[in-house]
């Protein structure tokens, strides 16, 4: 009996002791469920723990449909343990996708993957996609896509036309066409890709009444459409330096300017600007649909001038009866005045007044001439008209106040005599009026 017992004792020491030699390796992968060769033999999948691998180098690798491989490299040591865990990657899908007609938007699940034809490497080869493949004018498609690993996959798509043609021309052409607020060219022009159902087309060109028409599109039709545009009326308004000249448009009067003119039709016109003293100014303009022309005429004067010259100066001039000026001194006493300029003075002959405190008025009938300067030089005649009574004991004297200062009070008392009285006997000064 004792003998059966050492025995027993005997083998569980010996298994003891070769447990304590055995290594522990433990793998997990995420995500789990991955295969783990060691040394080129398969052992398990994940979670998976071993104690059977002897020590030294080891190779282990991790697989799993759909994910890229990852590899380990571990030394094992007797009595130790080791954890390995691989992180896999899915494999990606390599998709080409082809359609008719090309430029077809591709997205997935409102995302968008860019237009065909394309090639997508960016789709994880372990799950299913439908991809959503759409134009204008075509029926959306859904692609089903199921990739085989690395493996390419090609798709070749064919949507179906949803949309019709419009082929639209005007008279004039190179109006701007808009289909559904869009624009679409400029007439003629074929408008393709239309999506079925009620289409507005509008038709737009400078000068020109827009114009709209309601269309009933048919998936597959083609329509054909003319629009004559009706041109706008043009403006033209009408001016001149100086105002007040008359306008006349195709020889028809319009008035005085300056003038605007409103719902012409389009075309030449030509334009004739008079007035009196200035050369008449004649333009012949173009006037486009729903143009508007702006002309300003500065008329050329051709009026006549007079130029005045007097002696003495400080004569006032009045020419046919309105009072123009004064000739001004030239700095020298008892010579001629400056020249006075009357300008813009009409044809024909005026009436020309001079006239001076203490002489004679001198009139004159100056006969004037577009374009030409009329010369008058005048020499007043004195007159004595007195303008002040000097009451002295000695009696009353009139005449014409020269000068009234502390030596006494200066008095012409007749043509070209000059007398002086002291204010010592000077009673009584009025002034005749």
């Amino acid at each position: 009996m004792r003998g059966i017992i050492l025995s027993i004792a005997l083998a569980a020491f010996a298994a003891f002791a070769e447990e304590s030699k055995a290594i522990r390796c433990d793998f997990t992968s995420q995500p789990e469920g991955a295969t783990v060769v060691v040394d080129g033999m398969v052992r398990g999948v994940t979670p998976l723990t071993l104690y059977d691998l002897a020590p030294g180098p080891r190779h282990v690798r991790f697989e799993l449909a759909n994910y890229e491989g990852v590899d380990e490299f571990m030394f094992l040591r007797e009595g130790g343990s080791v954890s390995k865990n691989a992180v896999l990657s899915p494999v990606k899908g390599i998709l080409l996708l082809v359609t008719e007609p090309a430029g077809c938007d591709i997205s997935l699940d409102g995302v968008s993957y860019g237009k065909t034809p394309r090639l997508i490497t960016s789709l994880d080869a372990k799950d299913a996609y439908r991809l959503l493949v759409q134009k204008p004018g075509y029926q959306p498609r859904t692609v089903e896509v199921k990739f085989n690993g690395r493996t390419p996959l090609v798709k070749n798509e064919s949507l179906v036309i949803d949309s019709g043609i419009i082929e639209v021309t005007s008279e004039p052409a190179g109006a701007e066409v808009t289909v559904n607020g869009q624009p679409r060219g400029l007439t003629p022009t074929k408008v393709e890709g239309v999506p079925k159902g009620r289409a507005t087309v509008g038709i737009k060109k400078k000068g020109f009444e827009d114009e709209s028409r309601e269309l009933s599109i048919v998936a597959g039709e083609s329509q054909t459409l003319f629009v004559k545009l009706n041109g706008l009326p043009g403006t033209m308004s009408l001016s001149s330096i100086p105002d007040g000249a008359r306008f006349y448009v195709n020889d028809r009067p319009e008035g005085k300017g300056p003038i605007s003119l409103t719902g012409l039709k389009p075309g030449s016109y030509t334009i004739r600007v008079e007035k009196e003293g200035f050369a008449t100014s004649t333009k012949t303009v173009s006037l486009e649909n729903g143009g508007a022309i702006v002309e300003e005429f500065r008329l050329d004067n051709v009026m006549g001038r007079i130029e005045v010259r007097t002696i003495p100066s400080g004569v006032d001039i009045l020419l046919d009866g309105s009072r123009v000026g004064m000739t001004k001194s030239n700095g020298d006493d008892g010579a001629a005045s400056e020249v006075f300029t009357i300008e813009n003075v009409r044809e024909g002959e005026h009436t020309l007044v001079l006239r001076c405190e203490g002489y004679a008025d001198v009139t004159r009938h100056p006969v004037v001439e577009n374009l030409k300067t009329q010369t008058v030089n005048a020499r007043l005649k004195r007159v004595f008209t007195p303008n002040v009574e000097i009451t002295t004991d000695s009696g009353v004297h009139r005449g014409v106040l020269i000068s009234n200062t502390a030596n006494g009070v200066e008095v012409e008392v007749s043509l070209g005599i000059n007398r002086t009285f002291p204010h010592s006997e000077v009673r009584k000064l009025e002034f005749i009026k």
